[in-house]
This record gives C-alpha cells, structure tokens and sequence, in this order.
C-alpha cells in the first residue's frame, strides 16, 4: 500500500506540474529580449547625466579656486618660492666657499 500511495502522490505532483508549465508564457512571447537593450540606454543615459554633472562641479571648482583661493594663495606661494631660492643661494655660497675651484 505505501508504493501505491507514493505513484499516486507523484502522478498528482507530475499533474501539477505540467498545468503549472502549460500557464507559464513561451520563452519567445516574454519581453526579454528588450531587456538588455533597456538596460543599455539606462546605463548611457546614466553615465552621461554623470559626465554633465562632473563637468558642471568641474567648472564651479575652477572658478571658485581663480576668485577665491588663487588670489589668497598667491602671495604665500611667491613667499615660499623665494625663500626657498634665496636659501639655495646662500647654501651654493658657502660650498663654493668651501670648495677650491
């Protein structure tokens, strides 16, 4: 009796089954192949609203350094710039004191 039971409850799982595959679309009646096509204009339509927006951030940048960080940083800039070589100056005197030519 518990071999028949299990054919049964396998001939209804089997029935089950194939009602549940016969509803189920075919694989060419699915809209699957406009899928990855989607996909694609999605992710170019994403990288270029990126690229305007970094252009855009890019500019803001620019010009926020030129008017506001440039003028400040300057001075400080020639500052460093000449100290640096007037103390190179000095340092390439006393070698040349040091050194016979």
């Amino acid at each position: 009796m518990p071999g028949k039971l299990k054919l049964v409850a396998l001939l209804l799982l089997i029935q089950a089954c194939v009602s549940i595959v016969a509803q189920m679309p075919a694989p060419g009646d699915s809209d699957s192949e406009g899928v990855l096509q989607r996909a694609t204009e999605a992710y170019r339509a994403a990288k270029v609203k990126a690229q305007r927006i970094r252009e855009a951030v890019q500019a803001f940048a620019g010009a926020y350094y030129e008017d506001h960080i440039k003028p400040v940083a300057d001075p400080y800039m020639d500052w460093a710039s000449a100290s640096t070589s007037s103390f190179w100056d000095r340092v390439k005197e006393k070698i040349d004191q040091y050194r016979p030519i």
